[in-house]
């Protein structure tokens, strides 16, 4: 049997078991994700191989191919559904009957739950250099790039809101005021490990309180 027809009885397993949707090979590879997450996080994704998460997985590279195409899909699978579920929640927030403040605390809220929800995939997304995988993907990268700013765009808009009502101070950049909370809330995966330290709600309780206090007239 010859190398690239092996490769492509593998990937037609592969793709007849993701079009079934077993509950065993959906876990399966959930799990895998997990370890990817985990080994690109300790590594970085460039320096990270289907070896090491292999390894961590407890089976072979080949066995690997049964679940994924290459690492650059465990990379996108670690992130994708997570920051649109974030972005479906933040639809969700700007359309609530509250104020400004309140939205923002519920949005810094998103950001801070999925990325202790959902560690240490998120911290794999917010670290990594978007660059080195724009080559090998770049519809995705750009979807992800396009769902990020969307996410930064009702920050922006919760802030615009607080200053038309004149509850948050006027004469700042919304988008600078907006880059400078993300830049606190996302920093945190250079320090923050969940079930350490300190919780989720310490540090959306600090945050908010820093911003707040900030942002007030």
């Amino acid at each position: 049997m010859t190398q690239p027809l092996a490769a492509s009885r593998i990937s037609q397993r592969r793709q007849a078991a993701l079009a079934d949707g077993g509950a065993d090979y959906s876990a399966k590879r959930a799990d895998l994700i997990r370890v990817a997450a985990i080994v690109f996080r300790e590594k970085g994704y460039a320096t990270a191989t289907l070896n090491d998460i292999a390894a961590l997985f407890g089976t072979d590279r080949a066995s690997l191919y049964y679940y994924v195409a290459s690492k650059e899909e465990l990379f996108q699978e670690c992130i994708q559904n997570i920051l649109n579920a974030n972005v479906a929640t933040a639809v969700l927030i700007a359309d609530l009957p509250v104020s400004p403040r309140e939205k923002l605390t519920k949005l810094i809220e998103v950001m801070i739950s999925s990325q202790v929800e959902h560690f240490p995939y998120m911290y794999v997304y917010i670290q990594e250099d978007m660059r080195q995988v724009v080559s090998q993907d770049a519809e995705w990268a750009t979807r992800m790039v396009e769902q990020t700013h969307r996410l930064e765009r009702f920050f922006i808009d919760a802030i615009l809101e607080g200053v038309a009502d004149g509850s948050f101070r006027a004469g700042l950049s919304a988008t600078l005021t907006a880059n400078g909370l993300f830049g606190m809330l996302l920093w945190t995966h250079r320090w923050f490990v969940p079930g350490r330290k300190y919780s989720a709600q310490d540090l959306t309780s600090t945050f908010t309180t820093l911003f707040f206090d900030g942002l007030a007239k």
